[in-house]
């Protein structure tokens, strides 16, 4: 690994830790417990499928946080309770408008109880 790269993962970690630290800890447990639910319906997704969820939930019943990037996190915890893991495929487009379709990564669900 070259210098560069480590220095750009550094920076990556911290980044991330960050928006971590900046969003609504309740934001996070939530999201946390909406993969749980997708990873228990579906064999891969994206944090779109996460999403779709979210906004299922009534807006007075949800809770909110300033900072949505945290979504990084959020699957980074996921992952380490054994929900899900990074799926060997290439990134799929966002199918949120906000987001461009800019690349989500495609996750393997750990838990998967199939159907």
């Amino acid at each position: 690994m070259s210098d560069n790269e480590s220095e750009a993962e550094k920076a990556k970690r911290l980044a991330m830790d960050q928006v971590e630290a900046n969003a609504n800890q309740g934001w996070i447990d939530f999201m946390v417990d909406l993969v749980w639910d997708v990873a228990r319906e579906r064999r891969q997704f994206t944090s779109d499928d996460v999403y779709d969820l979210y906004y299922a939930v009534p807006e007075e019943l949800r809770p909110g946080t300033h900072e949505h990037r945290a979504m990084g996190p959020v699957m980074n915890i996921a992952a380490k309770e054994g929900l899900c893991k990074k799926a060997n495929l290439p990134a799929l487009p966002s199918r949120r408008r906000s987001l461009h379709a800019s690349p989500r990564t495609v996750w393997d669900s750990l838990i998967y109880e199939g159907k």
